[in-house]
């Protein structure tokens, strides 16, 4: 659970811990592909506990020490996981002789190795923060600039909330602030991180500037009443500013396709449901059939939640009632395996990025790969579009913590089938039989399979892609890395 902690007691060969109480811990090897796997694999050999036993509940700020007696700078990584319904008994190797569930508060009554209390501290949140790291993990509809926008809202109740209010001194409450403000962007919803994190430190980045050129001069200085109120404002500004976002994106897009004239077809494919293509192509069907020209929409139903009918029912609910449209626009809603008989006649495949890697590589909805491939071998002259804020583009830490595929609840998937056929496959998998279904969520396409990438700035190449992450990256550093 996440108000208690799992403490364990050995025999470790290091003299320095023997007999202390400890977490699961251990160095990460060379064929770790990062610290999270390297932590799964230490609980698994310590624990015995896998996959299917445990989920990660959040991960902390990497801090170091040093071992004098080894004379060893170390990085740590911490990790707060959570038990599974139905998780099976701990069983211990030979490194530790017994275990303790207890309250982060008693952990002064154990004599532990150093500085667990440090790692524990990193991974314990407040009760206000836990509950909107909850609304973010559980938030499927949102995309992910609406997620950036409740993040900003969830911040701003915070500068006015009664937790921050505790906090006596302005050091303490821009601080906590920042604590707030990472735990938001690294444990809310990782696969669309990318855009809650760009926006909160934009966020925090105009609180800092505005504080240091002041006439106070920096955060110490500042009353504690002024420095709130200067956060309150800088984060609804930010909420306003990604809100807008969305029309300049839509306009660049606009001008990159053109306006179709009288009696010209253009022939459509996209998949899930995301504000930027929403609000992109409502524009250009709003312009093209104004000038009487025809515009077919395909549209990937997008499962498990069926987006793609969301998309539809957005996009028609956006339009006023107009002649002209009903009788220039066509939508088609197909099942996500129909796309290669659809994408033979299309002029654009357009979709959305949830993040976007400093290589030009776009992270989107499950199914967005093999549209993007089937396009390029069926049919090479359509134009594959990649539509995202700028604030998608991500540091190259995103390369190697979130290439992993995001899994969902299996539920989502098996709520469509009928009854009868639930009901048998449950029987055969408690007969014994193995069979898993896997709810996938995202999927990257890498740069070559797309044409051209339009943002909220305009149209952007590679190294422009290149530039912005490392922007992205030297702001998270200014604004978290004192933490």
């Amino acid at each position: 659970m996440e108000s208690v902690d799992n403490l364990s007691q050995g025999h470790d060969a290091d003299h320095l811990t023997r007999g202390k109480w400890a977490v699961c811990s251990g160095s990460i090897d060379a064929d770790d592909p990062n610290p999270e796997a390297a932590a799964k694999r230490e609980i698994q050999e310590e624990t015995t506990l896998s996959d299917a036993d445990i989920t990660l509940l959040r991960k902390g700020k990497p801090f170091s020490l040093t071992d004098e007696g080894l004379n060893t700078r170390w990085t740590i990584h911490p990790f707060a996981w959570q038990l599974k319904n139905g998780a099976k008994e701990i069983k211990f190797d030979w490194e530790h002789t017994e275990y303790r569930f207890i309250k982060p508060e008693d952990i002064h009554e154990y004599d532990h190795v150093p500085q667990l209390e440090v790692g524990m501290e990193r991974v314990l949140v407040r009760p206000e923060t836990g509950e909107a790291l909850a609304a973010l993990r559980n938030d499927h509809e949102s995309g992910a600039q609406a997620l950036a926008v409740k993040a900003l809202e969830m911040l701003l109740k915070a500068v006015r909330g009664q937790e921050l209010s505790q906090l006596a001194t302005s050091e303490e409450f821009w601080a906590e602030l920042r604590w707030r403000a990472w735990h938001l962007a690294k444990n809310g919803r990782p696969s669309m991180g990318a855009a809650i994190e760009a926006e909160l430190l934009k966020a925090l980045d105009i609180v800092s500037t505005r504080v240091y050129s002041s006439v106070y001069g920096g955060i110490g200085a500042i009353p504690l009443p002024d420095l709130k109120g200067i956060a309150a404002t800088a984060i609804s500004e930010r909420i306003s500013a990604t809100q807008h976002s969305l029309e300049s994106l839509a306009q660049y897009c606009l001008d990159l396709m053109g306006s179709k004239s009288i009696e010209s077809v253009t022939n459509i494919v996209t998949l899930s449901s995301s504000g930027s293509i929403t609000r992109t192509l409502a524009r250009f069907v709003e312009s093209t059939t104004k000038n009487r020209g025809y515009v077919k929409i395909t549209v990937l139903e997008s499962r498990p939640s069926f987006e793609g009918v969301t998309f539809v029912n957005t996009l028609l609910n956006s339009f006023r009632e107009d002649k002209d449209i009903h009788s220039h626009l066509k939508i088609e809603i197909v099942s996500d395996a129909s796309i290669a008989t659809v994408i033979g006649d299309a002029q654009y495949l357009i979709f959305g990025g949830d993040k976007v890697l400093p290589n030009g590589n776009v992270s989107n909805k499950i199914g967005t790969l093999t549209a993007a491939m089937l396009s390029k071998e069926l049919n090479p002259g359509c134009k594959i579009l990649a539509l995202f804020a700028t604030n998608k583009i991500t540091g190259s830490g995103y390369a190697l913590e979130h290439l992993k595929v995001e899994y969902n609840d299996p539920k989502e998937l098996t709520s469509a089938w009928p009854e009868s056929y639930r009901q048998q496959l449950n029987e055969h998998q408690e007969n014994g039989y193995q069979v898993e279904v896997r709810n996938a969520y995202f999927e990257w396409v890498p740069a070559k399979y797309i044409d051209q990438y339009i943002s909220d700035i305009g149209a952007l190449e590679k190294a422009d892609i290149e530039r912005l992450a490392g922007e992205s990256e030297e702001l998270e550093k200014r604004i978290f890395g004192d933490l």
